[in-house]
This record gives C-alpha cells, sequence and structure tokens, in this order.
C-alpha cells in the first residue's frame, strides 16, 4: 500500500483478480484498500463460471429482498408511504460495496439464478422467475446509474412492452456501448415504431448495435403475417426524436431473420440508416428473397466509411445467403473494401470472383470458412493482385494441382511475383495434392517421375519464401476450424509439405518474423533437428500447433520443446480423447 493514491492505482491495477482476493484478506487495512479495485470491474462475470454467475445474481437478490423489507418498514398504519429523511443501513453486500461498481457486465450474464433462489424469490416477491429477473436488473442499474455498460441485450418477444422494460430501458440505453436487441416483427401496426423509440434513446456514443430481428413469414400466403400495408399513420409523424447520428457508431450487425423482399416498413428503415453515417464495418445475415438490395442501396447512400464487411455469422440451421446476394452485398462500398469476411451460410458461386476482384486495389484482408469454396485458383488470384493484403484465412487447396499455388511463368520458369509479398503477415490456407509415395491418400497425388515430389514441394518453399514478412503461418486445420478435424475422426492430410529439412524445410529461413507455425492434422515429417532449426532461424516463434504425439518421435520432440524453450506454446491437437458432454456439446452448436 502506498500514501500517494495515484501508486494504489498503478499497482493495484495489474493485480488480477485473483491476486487482489488474496490482498483484501491480509487485514482490514488491505481490505479497505484494496476492495474497490475488486469492485471496479464486474465485466469478468461475462466470461465467468455459472457458479460465480449464480452467486453475484444470490447478492442482487438479497439487496433487492433487503429494499423490499425496507418498503415496508416504512409504510405507516393505513398503509400509505411515508418520506424517507436518510437512507436506512444495510447488511447487503451490494449495497456496501455497490458504489465502487464502474464497468457492468452483459446483462444476460448479470441474473442467473439458481433453482433454489428462483423459488426463494417466487415465494417471497409472488412473481415468476422472469419478472424477479427482471426486478434485480432494475434495482441494480438504480444503485450504480454512473457506471459504464459495455453490452446490453434487450429482449423484447414481438416488441410488445411494459412499464418495468421502458423504466430498464430508460436507465441503459443512455449510456450503453454495445447494444444488442432481440425482437420478433409480425407486420403489426406500429411495431418496428416501438423499436424506433427504444433506439431514438440511445447516445450518441452508441459504438456497435446489433438488430436480431425475426420476420414471421407465411410463405404459403406470400406475406408477412398480420402485416397491413395501408397502415401508415405511424410513418407519417415528423422525425422529432433524436439527434441526426450516433456519431461514434462504427460497427453495424443486421441479422433480420426470415426478413423477405425489402425490409419493411421502408421508412422506419430509412430513418435508421441516416443514423448510421459513420459505420465502418457491417455485418449481414438470415435474410432472404431480395432484401439485400435494399441493404446494399442503404449502405451506399448513408455509409460512406464503410470499409470491412461480414457476410454470414457462421452458424448453423440458417437459410443459404445464395451467391447473387452475396455479390449485392458487395457492391454496398462506395471506396472498396478493406476487410471480406465469408461465413457460413454464404454461399458462393463461380462468379463470385468478379464481385471479390474490383476490391483488390484496397482490399487488406481475406477471410473465408472452409464451407464458402470457389473455383481452386481463386485465393492465388487475391494473392497475386493485391497490394495492400496483409492477411489471408481460406479454404484448402486438398486434391488440388499445387502449381496453383506455386504460380510459375511457363516461359520463364520463375515464379510470378505477388504484389503483397512484402505486406502480407498472415497466411492461412491449406497446400494439398504433393505427391507423397506410399503414403497412401489421393492416387491423382501420386509421383508421375522420380523426384517429383522433392520438386515440388521444393517449389512450394520458395513460394513461401518470397513472403519474408510473415508472422503466422497456417498450412493446417485452422484453430476456428478445429472441430471439424475432430468430426472427420482426426482426418490427416496425407499429401501435403513434409515441413523436413530434406524436403526443403531450410528455404525459410528468411521468415524470422514469424510467431506461429500450425501443421495440425498433416503427416509432417518434423523431427528434434527441424525443431532445432526452427528455433534458430525463427527467433520470434511462439506458437506451435499440431504436431504429433503418437509415436516415441513425436513425444522426443514436445520433450524437447518443453526443456529447451518453454517459451512456446504447444497447443496440441492430436489424439485427444473427447469426452461424451463434450462431443454433445460440439454437436449442439453445430445445430444452432
Amino acid at each position: 500500500m502506498f500514501s500517494i493514491p495515484e501508486l494504489n492505482d498503478i499497482v493495484y491495477g495489474l493485480l488480477s483478480r485473483q491476486d487482489l482476493v488474496q490482498c483484501a484478506r491480509v487485514n482490514k487495512k488491505w481490505h479497505t484498500v484494496v476492495i474497490p479495485y475488486l469492485w471496479k470491474d464486474l465485466s469478468c462475470l461475462n466470461a465467468s463460471s455459472s457458479a460465480q454467475r449464480q452467486a453475484f445474481a444470490s447478492l442482487l437478490l438479497e439487496d433487492y429482498l433487503q429494499e423490499q423489507r425496507k418498503a415496508e418498514l416504512q409504510k405507516d398504519e393505513t398503509g400509505s408511504e411515508q418520506p424517507v429523511q436518510a437512507p436506512l443501513p444495510s447488511s447487503s453486500a451490494l449495497a456496501k460495496y455497490g458504489c465502487w461498481i464502474q464497468i457492468l457486465p452483459d446483462s444476460k450474464e448479470l441474473v442467473q439464478l439458481s433453482d433454489d433462489s428462483i423459488q426463494l424469490a417466487q415465494a417471497l416477491t409472488g412473481q415468476d422467475s422472469q419478472s424477479t429477473e427482471q426486478e434485480l436488473l432494475l434495482r441494480f442499474f438504480k444503485i450504480r446509474q454512473e457506471a459504464q455498460l459495455p453490452h446490453f441485450t434487450l429482449e423484447y418477444d414481438s416488441l410488445e412492452s411494459s412499464n418495468l422494460k421502458e423504466t430498464i430501458a430508460q436507465l441503459v440505453l443512455p449510456r450503453v456501448r454495445h447494444l444488442t436487441i432481440e425482437a420478433s416483427y409480425h407486420g403489426k401496426r406500429g411495431e418496428l415504431w416501438k423499436l424506433k423509440r427504444l433506439l431514438s434513446r440511445c447516445s450518441t456514443a452508441l459504438e456497435k448495435l446489433t438488430l436480431e430481428i425475426t420476420y414471421k413469414y407465411d410463405d404459403e400466403l406470400n406475406v408477412y403475417v398480420g402485416y397491413d400495408p395501408d397502415f401508415q399513420a405511424e410513418e407519417e409523424k415528423p422525425d422529432t426524436t433524436s439527434p441526426t447520428e450516433w456519431s461514434s457508431l462504427k460497427e453495424l450487425i443486421l441479422r433480420p431473420c426470415g426478413c423477405v423482399g425489402t425490409l419493411q416498413p421502408a421508412t422506419f428503415w430509412s430513418w435508421f440508416y441516416k443514423r448510421c453515417g459513420q459505420v465502418g464495418r457491417i455485418e449481414v445475415s438470415n435474410f432472404r428473397r431480395g432484401a439485400d438490395v435494399g441493404i446494399a442501396e442503404n449502405m451506399l447512400e448513408h455509409m460512406p466509411h464503410l470499409n470491412e464487411i461480414t457476410i454470414g455469422d457462421g452458424k448453423y440451421g440458417c437459410s443459404t445467403i445464395k451467391a447473387d446476394r452475396v455479390a449485392s452485398l458487395l457492391s454496398g462500398s462506395r471506396n472498396g473494401w478493406k476487410v471480406i469476411r465469408l461465413k457460413k451460410p454464404a454461399s458462393l458461386s463461380s462468379y463470385s470472383m468478379d464481385d471479390i476482384r474490383k476490391h483488390f486495389p484496397t482490399l487488406e484482408a481475406f477471410y473465408m470458412d472452409r464451407s464458402c469454396t470457389f473455383r481452386s485458383n481463386g485465393l492465388v488470384e487475391i494473392l497475386s493482385s493485391s497490394p495492400n493484403l496483409h492477411t489471408l484465412c481460406g479454404t484448402h487447396f486438398d486434391r488440388q494441382d499445387p502449381k496453383v499455388f506455386i504460380g510459375q511463368n511457363p516461359k520463364t520458369r520463375a515464379l510470378n511475383a505477388w504484389p503483397c509479398e512484402a505486406s502480407l503477415k498472415v497466411l492461412k490456407l491449406v497446400v494439398g495434392g504433393i505427391p507423397r509415395p506410399g503414403s497412401g491418400g489421393d492416387q491423382s497425388a501420386m509421383e508421375e517421375y522420380p523426384g517429383q515430389r522433392r520438386e515440388i514441394q521444393g517449389l512450394v518453399y520458395d513460394r513461401l519464401a518470397r513472403l519474408d514478412n510473415l508472422e503466422i503461418l497456417s498450412l493446417g486445420d485452422t484453430p476456428e476450424e478445429d472441430a471439424f478435424a475432430l468430426l472427420r475422426g482426426g482426418e490427416t492430410q496425407e499429401n501435403c509439405l513434409e515441413m523436413s529439412l530434406e524436403s526443403g524445410l531450410h528455404k525459410l529461413s528468411e521468415l524470422r518474423k514469424l510467431k506461429e507455425l500450425n501443421v495440425l492434422g498433416m503427416k509432417t515429417k518434423i523431427g528434434i533437428k527441424e525443431i532445432q532449426w526452427m528455433t534458430e532461424h525463427w527467433p520470434r516463434l511462439r506458437v506451435l500447433r499440431g504436431l504429433d504425439e503418437s509415436d516415441e518421435s513425436g513425444k522426443q520432440v514436445v520433450q524437447w520443446i518443453q526443456e529447451h524453450h518453454p517459451e512456446i506454446d504447444l497447443m496440441k491437437a492430436h489424439n485427444r480423447r473427447i469426452e461424451f458432454e463434450d462431443w454433445c456439446e460440439t454437436l449442439r452448436k453445430f445445430h444452432e
């Protein structure tokens, strides 16, 4: 502890929560100094265990019930409330320490009562569990009206409001930085205008907005359920609700599930998009039947700073975003995209490269799920035509001619130059189809003549060697797709780079900035001499993923790294036993 408060801020601000807890247990003096730092940031609950969140919810319940008892004591014999001249003493931990809270957790992580607590709350309050949770939220937000709220999720079923929800919205929306609204829209009168009133309360300091609106649609009747096209009273009201623009809004996520045609009513979306003039990043998913046209038009008209787009959200079970709709969305940038992310359920066709090609001059990063495949030379064309590219995370080249990746001039046999060779820092793709005689796998990848295997591998290494500013090289399954490798039953790439010195690994000696290497799922020949070479020539190497420990040689490699270079993180993936619960959880996520 220090006599100068600023030194306390510096020291205690760097300690973990576990260390702060230990400091608070030393004695009363330490406890008094440390406790404000322990309560300052509650956003840690977002990543905490269910038991920890339930424990905090119990504190909320205790404080709420304490306030209920106080209110009862303040009533006179006739039952009318009397004004309170001074706050009554309280023994709840939240009442004692809540004044130190500066950063709140997400609302979904705030109230997670256990079954026993729910039963207790229902017995004492006479309300159902949902009403009790909303009351707890309201009580908490009233306690800390000055605290920052990084993220808040507001759930509205059909946008049906209640006084309680309205009060919570009034307390929360003016100070939230990332707002998520989940609502169902049945096309009934004025429903989206309730959403407008909510959004009107948001501060100009709003930084990120997620709208997950479920549109109820009758495919057989080809109409919105309950939609009244003649109702315009709400639409014609003058716009006097909020400032012209959310000046700090940089990221917009639109998930209008089931949306058909243009987003109705059009005047609401016109009001909405006019406030998104500073948006630079947009994510669009879960729509269908032409809504992309209206979204793209509004992007062009109202969002001049857009430079990053994500199409799809990576979830399963949603309607496919067809290739023509992907192309339509890609046309929504005035100045060209810097970052393009394509996720499931986005779909590409052989013509999709024509739409992506328009953005080569500005493209800096390109990400694509393995489910979004297009013609075999598509990724190489991005690499060979984008002068500002620093990141490419693409699908695999299994069973494809590796000559596509090598890119030789047919006359001179020299490698074609890539304009991004100096700027590329992250490369994640799988180069397959390399002859590996006797290894099994694809018969088309067998040697046509003796020495072809080493020749092709040498050329692949030559291509990689030109990327001398590379920091992350992933030639195996990418970490975010590790679940796919598990579902495939540990399938390995047979016809890939051996990653041995004899095969040409030594040609990569100039990749001295390399920090991470991923060979997950590859049938490599990495031994101790290869690891020694890597640590000598790649001094910044800190992550090595995918070493095979299935034999004695692999175990020796791992042991040598742990003894001589413990700073290297071995992200192991092979031969992992998946427990039944983990397996079920994986399947559940795939079907969400």
